[in-house]
């Protein structure tokens, strides 16, 4: 999450003022150091959890979006969910959110269009500090299908929702250097769920420093390396590593960009995002590593210890831990979607441009300064900047919208990425769920022209894409937005009894005329390193 404003450290959240009419955000500085992974391992409710952090020398650029992380709950008393799957919006709406919400209903409306209507209906709240823009509202994810309500394929999600929103009223917020803060929604007109809130805001404290998450495997754990995602040196491949099994094998995928090559030299599409997914299996080991369940409130989620092994040696800007209905889902993305401001500046940062890292120092700079120098890798890049322009100016303030960086490379523990930013500024008022919906699914997921290039996907993956590719995040209070590419992605479904009923992730990259077949498939096995190894399982197509 964002430092919006060069937030310093003596910078801090403004206290809340006591007596105030209607809903207001109250905020209650937190004592002694708070760890999110504990809080979330201590939680049995479901919760979304944004976790920003950024590997040792990672460029400024990237350390401003890495500057603040969020725990927000979902059990408060002015709760709120909106699923829509299958087609339908299903709201959930609480007795003490009623007023803004309305009652729980089903509704047979697009997605966009019911999330406009909440986001106009929800109570505006101050932001809690300078820099910071989440003001509790609205958290979770929308799904890759619900481009279909923008001129995409005409599919939905297989077995769960296309978007899961939660109004949240309560959140703990920790600034880069530590210091945390809980926040709490509050409503004159609502004094029993005002008192539950501040109880709650009242019974936080810091952690215990015996019961902090460790800041790495023990020696003994061979996760370290397998988690790096960086090349092993010579040794043997690790045997005991799982096997994810690829949707087709590497000979389908390869043929598979041949094809879209032959629709771009049809002049059907210039670039075409075409993806896979690897079937995950679930490692019946979790539950016996270090230190991963032996604290409260663990047992109930072991996929959430699996988290906090992948996170250890992957640090990354938009992190995120979502564990909502029968999802459960482990992001590592480095790349933003869309953040918009509250007041109204928009931008967007695609990465197009990959190249896997390795551990001798030297061969990882040859490898960093040839993507910096890959005309290739530059096309692809400049293709979805021009996409994502045109995508911002159908809401932006005409003549606003400027390129300010254009195809920089930053480096993450696995992977060396090409990164550009493109921002605008929206007109006084502007629906913050059209800005998203006119510029779904992220174009450096999709290819250009967006229509046709994810026509063509659709056809030769033949499945859909679910949560991954999507977008994860929320919708402030304070009308600011923030959201990630859903990539380097693990969704697992579960049944009702709890047991999974299947656990993907998804990979893929930008298909050009100059791409080789075999480099893109490299491409695809690279992406996936640093969340399977994570895991313990290895890519087998």
């Amino acid at each position: 999450m964002d430092d919006l404003r060069g937030l310093t450290a003596e910078a801090v959240p403004t206290p809340s003022v006591e007596g105030g009419a209607g809903p207001r955000l109250e905020t209650r500085r937190l004592d002694g150091p708070v760890d999110l992974a504990v809080l979330a391992r201590r939680t049995t409710t479901d919760l979304v959890w944004f976790d920003s952090a950024l590997p040792e020398g990672a460029p400024p650029s990237a350390g401003l979006r890495a500057a603040w992380s969020v725990l927000a709950l979902t059990d408060g008393p002015f709760a709120a969910r909106f699923r829509h799957q299958d087609r339908v919006a299903r709201l959930d709406v609480s007795p003490a959110a009623g007023s803004w919400f309305g009652s729980s209903r089903a509704e047979d409306r697009a997605a966009f269009a019911v999330l406009d209507d909440l986001l106009q209906r929800t109570p505006t709240l101050d932001a809690p500090a300078d820099g910071c823009a989440f003001a509790l509202g609205w958290v979770g994810f929308l799904g890759y299908e619900l481009g279909r309500e923008v001129d995409g394929p005409d599919r939905t999600a297989d077995g769960h929702a296309d978007a899961d929103l939660r109004f949240v009223d309560r959140a703990v917020l920790v600034r880069g250097d530590g210091a945390a803060w809980a926040l709490t929604l509050v409503d004159d007109d609502e004094p029993d769920a005002s008192a539950a809130n501040r109880a709650w805001s009242a019974g936080l404290c810091g952690a215990d420093p015996d019961d902090r998450e460790p800041a790495a495997p023990e020696p003994h754990d061979d996760l370290a390396d397998r988690a790096t995602g960086l090349p092993d040196g010579g040794r043997e491949p690790d045997r005991s590593l799982l096997e994810a099994c690829g949707r087709v094998d590497r000979a389908a995928y390869e043929r598979a960009v041949d094809t879209c090559r032959d629709e771009i030299r049809e002049g059907n599409a210039f670039q075409v995002c075409l993806t896979t997914a690897f079937a995950v299996p679930d490692a019946p080991d979790v539950a016996d590593a270090p230190d991963a369940l032996d604290r409260p409130g663990a047992a109930g989620d072991r996929h959430l210890a699996e988290y906090l092994r992948i996170r250890r040696s992957d640090p990354v800007p938009f992190g995120a831990y979502l564990r909502t209905g029968d999802l459960r889902i482990a992001s590592r993305s480095p790349e933003r979607f869309l953040r918009i401001d509250a007041d109204g500046g928009v931008l967007a940062e695609p990465i197009k441009g990959t190249r896997p890292r390795h551990v001798d120092p030297v061969e990882d700079a040859v490898v960093r300064a040839d993507l910096t120098t890959s005309a290739k890798d530059r096309a692809e890049n400049v293709m979805i900047v021009d996409l994502l322009r045109n995508d911002l100016q159908r809401t932006a303030r005409p003549g606003s919208v400027r390129v300010e960086r254009l195809c920089d490379v930053e480096t993450y523990a696995s992977v060396h990425q090409m990164v550009s930013t493109i921002a605008g500024v929206l007109a006084p008022g502007a629906s913050r769920a059209a800005v998203v919906r006119a510029a779904f699914p992220p174009g450096s997921m999709t290819g250009a022209p967006k229509r046709s290039a994810t026509a063509i996907a659709d056809r030769l993956e033949g499945a859909p894409r679910g949560v991954y590719a999507g977008a994860i995040g929320y919708f402030s209070a304070s009308g600011a937005v923030d959201l990630s590419v859903a990539i380097r992605t693990l969704v697992t479904v579960l049944h009702p009894d709890g047991s999974v009923r299947r656990r993907t992730l998804g990979a893929g990259g930008a298909v050009t005329w100059s791409s080789s077949p075999e480099d893109e498939a490299d491409e695809v096995e690279a992406k996936t390193v640093s969340v399977l190894r994570g895991v313990g399982a290895a890519a087998h197509w």
